[in-house]
């Protein structure tokens, strides 16, 4: 006695395909949520080893921290090459791998993408300034105002340059931003462009009392950007040069060398933030980005 072999039906076919579209649709998001969640880690253990690298390149220095730029005489400005010098080149021997100035999730931030000069001209692998482009478009920019401000001396050697601080004026090193996720520009409709930036910028560079709190002994030599430009979605400082490339959120190290992401309420607490330096920083204790 025969038995017939009895296939699927058309309707049993479609149930079990709109079975596996419904899972893929659900389970999809859900890995790239995964795949977020494990580039954010990477970007922020990134953080973390540039943190202890600073560290010890502080410790070799008298405490001293490096310059965002170590500058020249006679030099165009910060960020056009040698003879200057960027901190992530003048801490590269303590971190050992250009990697970590690179988040996982920036998809510029390839040796392609980041050898390019400050015009965005692409420059070869034997090109002189090669790390130093690299350097300058690192995904983490340091708190160069308060770390290591700028100074451009207006006299007869035209000295342009920056003059980091020692370690020991940092009054609470755990609440003190040392870099966070930066941006190099932004397209008109607000896209980042060029990976990231070498420095990044406070909300607030003004106490309630409106005084400067600038760490330089020479305030008058201080020189910075425009500043914060809230609302100006085409500007990379709209927030200063941070970035916040994971889920509205920017990862940060702090000088304690510890790493977490933050959200823009964070980075703006105890500040009055308004445009070009206009507000104050009112709370010193809640405030991350200057030395108090």
């Amino acid at each position: 006695m025969s038995t017939l072999k009895r296939g699927f039906t058309l309707i049993e076919l479609l149930v079990v395909i709109a079975i596996i579209a419904i899972l893929a649709a659900i389970l999809f998001p859900v890995f790239a949520q995964a795949k977020e969640a494990a580039k954010k880690t990477a970007c922020l253990s990134n953080n973390k080893q540039t943190g202890i690298s600073l560290a010890m390149y502080s410790g070799d220095q008298n405490d001293c921290l490096p310059h965002v730029n170590q500058g020249g005489i006679g030099i165009p400005g910060w960020g056009f090459g040698h003879p200057d010098m960027i901190w992530c080149e003048l801490i590269a021997p303590y971190v050992k791998n250009w990697q970590i100035y690179r988040c996982p999730t920036d998809p510029q931030a390839t040796d392609t993408g980041l050898s390019r000069d400050p015009y965005g001209v692409p420059c070869s692998p034997t090109d002189p300034n090669l790390y130093y482009y690299w350097s300058e478009r690192s995904d983490q920019g340091l708190n160069y105002t308060f770390l290591s401000p700028w100074i451009y001396r207006f006299t007869s050697d035209y000295y342009i340059g920056s003059e980091p601080i020692n370690q020991g004026r940092i009054q609470q090193p755990a609440a003190t931003i040392m870099a966070a996720d930066s941006i190099w520009d932004r397209s008109p409709s607000g896209q980042p462009l060029g990976a990231g930036n070498w420095v990044i910028e406070p909300p607030c560079v003004y106490d309630s009392n409106g005084v400067l709190l600038v760490p330089t002994s020479s305030p008058n030599e201080w020189y910075y950007y425009g500043g914060w430009q809230p609302g100006v979605t085409s500007s990379w400082l709209e927030f200063g040069g941070v970035w916040f490339r994971h889920a509205n959120q920017a990862n940060v190290s702090f000088m304690d060398s510890h790493s977490h992401s933050q959200s823009l309420g964070s980075l703006t607490r105890g500040c009055d933030v308004q445009a070009n330096f206009g507000g104050a920083a009112y709370d010193g204790d809640k405030y991350l980005w200057d030395l108090r």
